[in-house]
């Protein structure tokens, strides 16, 4: 069995019923065609770079877009790369990143985090989290506190007023399957539903209770989205915003929801530009416990379920580096799993790089280069 988010799932049969070299030899497209017209970005994974990829670097490598770190979750040293006036700022970097990319050719992105932050010490504002059947406090933000919750949007519009084109939301603004269990939580639960808060009901799958709190936590969660969205277009007008989305969302849409609160038809309506669907294949091999040939069926059948529903607002993500070593990936897998991208695909975006992993990318993107 394996686990996530407090969760146990079975893991995934070794092999599919469809045979895989039938499957795939159906699926492989020549990459020219794919990525015709087609637009490249590259997030990188760090923020303590002394400097990042020049723009004129980036354009060169037909890199159309800059996604840049602008949060630390570290519990001694963290904080953020902007003065908020709201958070510590570790160093203003994203001045700097600002002056470099103006009027340039490369747009540039900050991507910051919603609610956890390992060195946020105000115990009124944090999250409850019932996990292991018992209450234990995170550090994350409460967002049934309606002051940690308005922090949250107060902070993403400071963000907006910085001379960025967009603003990559993380992963974390969801509600995972043991969070929200506070006293705000509690009583929100109680004046919707009309039920008496039991965390042990409430965790209870498919139970009356569950189902009214997992309602409540969606609920939530895309109230703060379309908060958030509002705020930074209030702050700038022309901004854009993206949301980092598990790649549960697509092909298992009720895991998604039960586990991190996160609904796609729901959030739909929140307002978000692009979702940047975190296509992970070697997480994805390694959490589903999937032979080679069903990983690459799985990431295949993944994107076509995204493409049909996010269309022209899907951005996929591709991991350039492994995320337990942090070694680069191998040429011939990244190249294998950029080929089994659809072509309908507009946009695909090298996730946590480093800068001395562009060569790599141009190598990716292929003959267009």
């Amino acid at each position: 069995m394996w686990r996530r988010s407090g969760k146990s799932i079975p893991p995934m049969p070794g092999t599919w019923l469809i045979s895989s070299v039938l499957f795939l030899s159906l699926l492989m497209v020549p990459a020219a065609n794919q990525a015709a017209g087609r637009q490249h970005e590259i997030q990188l994974r760090r923020n303590d770079y002394m400097r990042v990829p020049a723009p004129a670097q980036l354009q060169r490598a037909e890199l159309s877009k800059a996604i840049l770190r602008v949060f630390s979750d570290d519990e001694r040293k963290g904080g953020l790369y902007f003065n908020s006036g709201l958070f510590p700022v570790v160093r203003p970097a994203l001045q700097q990143w600002t002056r470099e990319f103006a009027s340039g050719p490369v747009s540039l992105w900050a991507w910051m985090g919603t609610r956890k932050f390992a060195w946020l010490d105000h115990a009124g504002l944090l999250d409850t989290d019932w996990s292991e059947r018992k209450p234990r406090l995170i550090p994350k933000l409460d967002l049934f506190n309606p002051q940690a919750q308005d922090l949250i949007i107060k902070l993403f519009a400071q963000l907006a007023h910085q001379p960025v084109q967009g603003i990559l939301v993380q992963d974390d603004l969801t509600l995972l399957s043991g969070e929200g269990l506070s006293n705000w939580g509690k009583a929100s639960f109680t004046r919707a539903s009309g039920l008496a808060a039991d965390p042990k009901r409430m965790l209870t799958e498919g139970s009356l209770h569950n189902r009214a709190w997992e309602d409540l936590k969606v609920g939530r969660v895309v109230e703060t989205l379309s908060k958030l969205v509002t705020a930074c277009r209030q702050a700038n007008p022309a901004i854009q915003i993206g949301l980092n989305v598990h790649y549960e969302a697509p092909l298992t849409p009720q895991r998604a929801r039960s586990w991190y609160a996160f609904d796609a038809r729901v959030l739909n309506t929140a307002g978000v530009d692009l979702f940047y669907l975190m296509a992970y294949h070697r997480q994805i091999k390694a959490e589903m416990k999937l032979l080679e040939g069903d990983s690459r069926i799985y990431f295949r059948l993944m994107l076509e379920a995204a493409l049909k529903f996010w269309g022209n607002k899907l951005a996929v993500k591709l991991q350039v580096r492994d995320w337990q070593t942090s070694e680069l990936i191998p040429f011939s897998e990244l190249k294998t799993y950029y080929d089994l991208i659809p072509a309908g695909v507009e946009r695909v975006c090298f996730a946590a790089a480093d800068p001395e992993d562009i060569p790599l990318i141009v190598k990716i993107i292929g003959p267009a280069n």
